[in-house]
């Protein structure tokens, strides 16, 4: 395939050439061309120490984003992050090595990256080096670690959820001997840092995820271990939209709002996802009616916005048909367009107008409001002030 290098990229790799290093592209940059993609962004490996590539881009803006570790980023045009070839010490802690040295050599850079589909590196004039088979591996759709798989987990655990979500994203199925490893090496996730999982598990939950779900539900289980994989549930998720809110709704279904909060705070999940999955999981046994006075009283307890949440929850969770999701929807618009009145604030009077006819405790005047709320969404009133004057007149407390 001839891949098509970006000029800026290709300015970088010349530069860098012109002043007598190696350069190439690397990474996902260079998977997602031979998959005919366009990659989101493209990043460059190159013999020049941190140093001498600075000096190369002496004429455009430079920042030292890692220069400890051989990464610097070059503004050509836009961000390239340039990183020396490098061998990685031993690791710790199970996700960084604890020191790096740098090389001269890309082959000692290849043999350190994670799976074989990003272990491959492209030069300027579209010449390939794939030291590990990962054409082949796209070309078989297969997720396959660089070398020993046990090794590559032990060295990053992070690389287990890499491999999920990759697995998810493309398509691609997950070599044998690198899905052992996964399950054998699942532990290691309580090593790595919950914001770290939960970017990588949101990923995969925008994906195809169903496979992955299922055939991997004991590696979830490490870091969600109230998540329904059950057969049924998967089946659910992988029907309804790859919004990742709805689905971590359904994949904890089985939990109250509290509960639900708890597994998502735990995760570092933000305020409004948690905020909304707990929304959903409050909503489980509410019974739905097509009837207009219920609906407008969905809209007073939900907002309108929050309603198409709940009922999204609810459509694919299977405790309303398709039909009655319409329905309601199309009816709440219909209230909406129409001001219909669904709350008190858009109610014809007020606590200060209940309290100005003099016939009323204070404490009751709340109650009152509510009550001729209902009336009005009943039909049996019209939200007009004096009308409804005069019914909080003829109520009896």
């Amino acid at each position: 395939m001839n891949i098509r290098i970006p000029e800026n990229v290709m300015t970088a790799l010349m530069l860098l050439e012109q002043n007598g290093y190696s350069a190439y592209a690397v990474g996902g940059c260079v998977r997602d061309s031979l998959l005919g993609k366009a990659p989101y962004d493209w990043d460059i490996c190159t013999s020049a120490a941190p140093g001498q590539t600075m000096e190369c881009f002496a004429d455009y803006r430079v920042i030292p984003t890692g220069v400890k570790h051989g990464t610097i980023t070059v503004i050509v045009e836009k961000p390239l992050e340039i990183t020396t070839f490098r061998i990685d010490g031993d690791y710790l802690d199970n996700r960084r090595p604890s020191e790096v040295s740098f090389t001269h050599n890309v082959a000692d850079d290849l043999c350190r990256r994670d799976f074989t589909v990003n272990a491959m590196a492209l030069d300027k004039n579209g010449n390939l080096t794939d030291l590990y088979g990962g054409r082949d591996d796209l070309e078989k759709k297969l997720i396959r670690c660089v070398g020993n798989a046990n090794k590559r987990f032990d060295e990053d655990a992070l690389r287990i959820m890499r491999a999920l979500r990759f697995a998810a994203t493309l398509g691609f199925e997950i070599e044998s001997e690198t899905a052992q490893a996964i399950h054998e090496k699942k532990q290691l996730l309580c090593n790595i840092a919950a914001e770290r999982i939960q970017k990588e598990f949101t990923k995969l939950l925008k994906a195809d995820c169903k496979k992955i779900l299922t055939e991997f539900a004991d590696v979830i289980k490490v870091f969600l271990p109230d998540a329904d994989i059950s057969a049924y549930n998967a089946k659910l998720i992988d029907s309804a939209p790859a919004d990742p809110v709805l689905r971590l709704a359904l994949l904890l279904t089985n939990l109250n709002p509290d509960k639900g909060e708890d597994a998502l705070r735990s995760l570092r999940f933000d305020n409004r996802t948690v905020r909304d999955v707990s929304l959903m999981l409050g909503a489980k046994e509410l019974v739905i009616s097509a009837e207009r006075p219920q609906i407008k009283r969905l809209i007073n307890r939900y907002g309108i916005h929050n309603l198409k949440t709940v009922l999204d929850f609810l459509l694919y969770s299977q405790k309303i048909s398709s039909d009655l999701h319409g329905t309601v929807l199309n009816t709440a618009d219909d209230i909406t367009q129409k001001g219909e009145c669904c709350t008190l604030s858009a109610l014809a009077v007020n606590g200060s107008d209940i309290s100005a006819l003099g016939i009323f405790k204070q404490n009751q005047i709340g109650k009152i409001l509510f009550d001729l709320l209902e009336k009005v969404m009943d039909g049996e009133a019209e939200n007009r002030k004096k009308d409804l004057i005069n019914l909080a007149k003829k109520l009896n407390y």
